[in-house]
């Protein structure tokens, strides 16, 4: 059977999570969506599989993120040509090799058509967490709940602006409903002195024992302190009660965070890659 791409619906769930389960850390973001939402265009996005004898070979979800799932060199260019010159998404996230191969393709079959890019992160080891952090953990970490939402939404924005280079907002309002339903999930961790969040530490995708590590963010008049490890002991020790397993991906030349995530007990285990838009 020849390769091709199609377009995945409903009875294909169980199929995708089989494929998905095969690297269930790099997948973890597509993964956790499908678990929740199933195939379905008006919560997931669109989702493609390039199939080779029948068998899946790697996936697209067409989203407000693009996410490519697995590797295959003949995969890369039938997704650009679907994909076409109209740009939907606002970032494009995967494995490595697979989202640099899909936006090199972009860029040179549809050039200029797909606008400005914010930034290209090429190189995000993927981390993973099995056992509870040894050094000491903060005792004033806690989840933060809405009561904190003012305070918490002025950390996120700075971390936001900080890594992206520009404004949450320029989405419009759904950033201000985004903070505010990761606070109302339990989703959000932090210290706060005087009413202000000093660090932050998020869950972004879970999936059974599994969550992922997003946001963290120290107070920019408090850095150099050495809040960043204890609270992040702390702040793991709490969602590992949850999720036993606990992953992450950073920005490869950001290194005192890399060593902080080594500290506690983090392992390089694969590597992704992010663009902005």
């Amino acid at each position: 059977m020849n390769p091709r791409l199609h377009a995945l619906g409903a009875a294909d769930r169980d199929s995708v999570l089989d494929y998905l389960a095969r690297s269930p850390v790099e997948n973890l973001f597509l993964a956790s969506k499908v678990d929740a939402y199933g195939i379905d265009r008006r919560r997931l996005g669109k989702l493609y599989a390039f199939e080779r004898d029948g068998q899946i070979a790697s996936l697209l979800l067409d989203g407000g993120t693009l996410f490519v799932a697995g590797f295959d060199p003949e995969a890369l260019p039938a997704f650009v040509t679907h994909l076409g010159p109209i740009r939907r998404c606002t970032s494009i996230l995967g494995p490595a090799i697979s989202v640099l191969g899909l936006f090199v393709g972009l860029a040179e079959r549809w050039r200029g058509a797909w606008g400005s890019v914010s930034n290209v992160r090429k190189r995000q080891p993927l981390m993973l967490l099995e056992e509870a952090p040894e050094p000491p953990a903060d005792p004033r970490v806690r989840k933060l709940t809405v009561d904190d939402y003012q305070s918490y939404l002025d950390a996120s924005v700075s971390m936001y602006t900080d890594e992206i280079g520009s404004s949450p907002f320029k989405y419009g309002a759904g950033y201000e409903r985004f903070v505010m339903d990761r606070l109302r999930a339990g989703e959000a961790y932090g210290i706060v002195e005087g009413g202000k969040v000093i660090f932050k530490a998020d869950l972004g995708p879970k999936l059974r024992d599994q969550a992922q590590l997003q946001g963290v963010w120290v107070s920019p008049d408090r850095r150099g302190e050495g809040i960043s490890v204890p609270a992040l002991s702390g702040m793991l020790r709490l969602a590992m009660r949850d999720y036993p397993t606990i992953s992450l991906y950073v920005n490869d030349f950001n290194t005192p965070a890399i060593r902080a995530y080594e500290k506690l007990g983090f392992v390089e285990v694969g590597a992704l890659a992010t663009v902005h838009y």
